[in-house]
């Protein structure tokens, strides 16, 4: 199609009072893309906020009308489809919006449109659904283009949710923890005290096809299908490609979905001659790619001197080491900034963890003297920004996005990331649970923090505080490679912000007030000094990636039913990824090869069914140290109909979750500076202490550390600390009363064993019928018990306290040997480095045999029995 040549000459012709000249980022992309990119299926326009990408897309987009092509502009919500429609008046080109269902359209309005006579601004909704409301765009601009992902949720995914299908997902559950027991995360569902740190998992394909047509009776006899149209609607599209889809397990929702979207088979994408998408963080086109399902995405090139320019102030202020969900140091800071501007917006990343932030801060604020404030928590059309933007105060929390809203001047100057964007949906935190080396995980997470970044700044005289809360945000950053994708002007705020988080609560609060009164000397000096350190870098290239296999393969077999065209893309993938050395991301892809054979061979083709059997072999082999890749083989030995050994998957399971615990504290602490050396000496203090409070909080850190999943219940009447674990068969709680201060007698009494009964029979209430062994102790430092304790002990142990100290020293030496040789990047290299350190860990049951012993008071001879150091 013939595009305009000189754009700058195009814009002169509308006599815009707004849009008069092209920005020189302006004129460099338009040049492009008139030279180089106007004839290409896909392209990607990625340029800074405020640099003024919407005039581009509007240029574009009416070069194609005014040649008599239809044009639709995509929106990720209704207020952000209304200001691309002023932009639209703005620039003085015939533009008409869509909202609301489809017969609230007017006919008048989709016959401009599909006449070429305007441009179509509406929502992604708009114009992706089941009965698409106009004809396909020539050209599709999708604005924001990551939150098209949500609409995608929409189409092709169901998710039964804990809270709100409350019955139905027990009932589902339920089906599937009797069916199969291995599967850690739905016994932890069915519980009503749940530790919150079991992740999700993905049901094995053979398991689901087994399962599928009970599922299906389950789902169909529901009442809620009469009530709720939204799960209504999403279960007719899903039901007749349950076997086809992934089924992902997590503490509060089953959610069945395809890994990749179909998008590239829907008529209302493919139609379009061309698609244009549009964003401040595109980042590597082959995720996009990935997320939406489409054809091979090509971003056009932007020099650094307008790919790393930023709009506005920046005040960022980052927590340190504190667990707390807002640690007492940036509550100071909170509290200075609502002081000066009275509304924050806080980010999550998910509705749960919203829901959850806006209770807690709600009752926070309260009790500081904040009374009174309303507050929102965002929806996926997005109704509730228009009403944050023109309140004086308030507070909106956003869940799973940071993206696809603006504040502009007093809207809005506190930000407040609560948690760390590194998942925001089930399939997700699965990635980056058990496929640790899928590098775009790790961008996607610095993409979320510049989208969050940038909320608050939308002009250059913009200026707002953003507090980045979780302590992990301290880790991430402090590893150069970690801010690859971010500007420098971005980077050298970030490490304003690192020096920041050593100086006095009194000064922060000084710096938080000053800031937001507008005087920014000091600022400005800190932000120029610390961007003279910052390396200068050349723009990110597109990782070599499978993303274009992957959307063909999940197309061809989520849609088409097509396994021989899909078995043939995933074998790709699985290839591509051994040469690439990528260890548990390949054997994904091998497990998607054998789910496309195994769905081939239900054709009745049975020579793909034992191809399928050999490659879910190969892919298990290849996953090697994942409690996930256990459970898959557990799975494939049901479907061979052989006996899985259980000594040897508990024993197998219990080393993983050691592993994987020190993984996850090593990713949290890093391998440089004194971070390590600090965590541990704060562990053997608690260890150490006399204070109930700070022990118990140390028992529950090296519990996890253990591969426990480890909780310090709340109630008066609850236990001090827990630990859980499932091992294979092997599930175990172990209940502690902490009994550390001394008292007259200097011996345990008898209503010290009375607590410790009380808590273990809370713990077979809620356990044993879910087939878990529960033992009950008290860790003591007190030597002795008092006669009528003695006698009213029965299963109660004594554990010393010195042997818990113990017994910490050699975990330890254990993480500090495993961390000389660690790696942060490559998971063969953290492999190596558990290898030596394997033979010294106990097996599995290491702990419940040692309570079993038959001496009333164990000292540190006895639990360290089997650590053989």
């Amino acid at each position: 199609m013939k595009v305009s040549q000189d754009f700058s000459e195009f814009l002169r012709g509308f006599n815009s009072q707004k849009f008069k000249e092209l920005w020189p980022p302006q004129a460099y992309v338009l040049g492009k893309y008139s030279e180089e990119f106007k004839d290409k299926p896909d392209v990607a326009i990625e340029l800074p906020t405020g640099a003024g990408k919407t005039l581009i897309s509007l240029l574009i987009a009416e070069t194609w009308r005014s040649a008599g092509k239809k044009v639709a502009i995509l929106s990720a919500n209704k207020t952000l489809a209304r200001q691309m429609l002023a932009e639209t008046r703005e620039l003085g080109i015939p533009a008409v919006l869509m909202e609301g269902k489809a017969e609230q359209i007017p006919s008048k309005d989709k016959r401009d449109y599909q006449r070429a006579g305007k441009i179509a601004v509406m929502n992604y909704w708009v114009y992706f659904n089941q009965n698409p409301v106009v004809d396909p765009a020539d050209l599709l601009v999708l604005d924001d283009a990551h939150l098209a992902e949500h609409c995608l949720h929409s189409l092709w995914s169901v998710e039964i949710s804990r809270f709100e299908h409350k019955d139905l997902f027990k009932a589902l559950v339920t089906e599937l923890v009797n069916r199969f027991p291995e599967y850690v995360v739905l016994q932890d569902a069915l519980s009503d005290e749940t530790p919150p740190t079991t992740a999700p998992e993905l049901l094995s394909f053979i398991d689901q096809v087994n399962v599928a047509s009970r599922l299906k009776e389950i789902i169909d006899a529901s009442s809620l299908l009469k009530t709720n149209m939204d799960l209504k609607f999403r279960w007719s599209r899903m039901r007749n490609s349950l076997n086809e889809s992934n089924i992902y397990l997590s503490l509060d929702s089953i959610w069945i979905r395809p890994y990749v979207y179909p998008l590239l088979n829907n008529d209302h994408y493919s139609g379009a001659s061309q698609r244009l998408y549009m964003s401040a963080t595109i980042g590597q086109p082959s995720d996009l790619c990935r997320r939406l399902g489409t054809k091979r995405i090509e971003k056009i090139p932007v020099p650094e001197e307008f790919s790393q320019a930023t709009v506005g102030r920046r005040l960022i202020v980052m927590n340190r080491i504190e667990d707390d969900d807002i640690p007492t140091r940036l509550q100071a800071a909170i509290l200075a900034a609502l002081k000066k501007c009275p509304k924050s917006v806080w980010m999550c990343t998910s509705r749960v963890q919203a829901e959850k932030f806006r209770t807690m801060v709600s009752e926070w604020l309260s009790k500081n003297g904040v009374t009174g404030d309303q507050t929102w928590l965002l929806s996926n059309l997005g109704d509730e920004i228009d009403q944050f933007k023109v309140a004086k105060n308030g507070h909106l929390f956003v869940g799973g996005r940071f993206d696809g809203m603006d504040f502009q001047g007093d809207q809005c100057r506190l930000v407040v990331i609560a948690t760390l964007p590194r998942a925001i949906n089930a399939q997700e935190e699965f990635l980056c649970e058990y496929l640790r080396d899928s590098g775009f995980m790790r961008r996607r997470l610095n993409q979320r923090i510049v989208q969050a970044l940038g909320r608050c700044n939308r002009a250059p005289d913009d200026y707002a505080v953003y507090i980045l809360a979780d302590r992990r945000f301290a880790t991430h950053f402090g590893r150069e490679s970690n801010r690859e994708g971010i500007s420098r002007n971005v980077v050298a705020e970030i490490d304003m912000a690192e020096e920041m988080a050593e100086i006095d609560v009194s000064d922060l609060e000084r710096k938080v007030e000053d800031f937001l009164s507008g005087s920014f000397s000091e600022h400005d000096q800190s932000v120029k000094q610390m961007l003279a350190s910052v390396p200068v870098t050349a723009n990110t290239p597109d990782f070599p990636d499978v993303a274009e296999d992957e959307v063909v393969a999940w197309a061809a077999m989520f849609s088409s039913q097509n396994y021989g065209v899909a078995a043939e893309k995933f074998k790709a993938c699985w290839e591509w990824a051994r040469g690439a050395g990528l260890v548990e991301l390949g054997a994904y892809y091998g497990w998607c090869w054998a789910k496309a054979l195994y769905l081939k061979s239900l054709l009745g083709d049975t020579a793909a069914k034992e191809q399928a059997f050999q490659i879910f072999e190969q892919a298990i082999a290849r996953g090697g140290i994942s409690s996930w890749f256990n459970r898959m083989r557990a799975s494939l030995n049901r479907a061979r109909g052989q006996a899985i050994t259980s000594v040897a998957v508990d024993v197998e399971e219990y080393l993983q979750s050691i592993v994987r615990a020190f993984d996850k504290k090593l990713e949290e602490l890093g391998t440089r500076g004194n971070r390590f050396e600090n965590w541990c000496n704060k562990l053997t203090v608690d260890l150490d202490s006399k204070r109930h409070k700070e022990y118990v909080c140390g028992l529950k850190i090296f519990g996890e550390l253990l591969g426990y999943d480890s909780s310090s219940p709340k109630n008066n009447s609850a236990t001090d600390c827990q630990w859980r674990g499932i091992f294979g068969n092997l599930k175990e709680v172990f209940t502690y009363e902490a009994k550390i201060e001394d008292n007259p007698s200097a011996k345990v009494t008898a209503s010290d064993i009375g607590q410790a009964h009380n808590q273990i029979a809370r713990a077979k209430k809620e356990y044993e019928n879910l087939g878990y062994v529960i033992r009950g102790s008290i860790v003591t430092h007190l030597g002795e018990l008092m006669p009528d304790a003695e006698s009213s002990a029965g299963e109660i142990r004594v554990i010393q306290k010195q042997a818990v100290q113990e017994l910490w020293k050699c975990v330890k030496q254990l993480l500090s040997e495993y961390r000389a040789s660690w790696s942060l990047d490559d998971i063969n290299t953290r492999r190596r480095a558990f290898i030596p350190i394997r033979p010294k860990l106990p097996p599995s049951g290491w702990l419940l045999r040692a309570l079993d012993s038959d001496l009333r008071i164990l000292t540190t001879k006895v639990v360290l029995k089997e650590w053989k150091l």
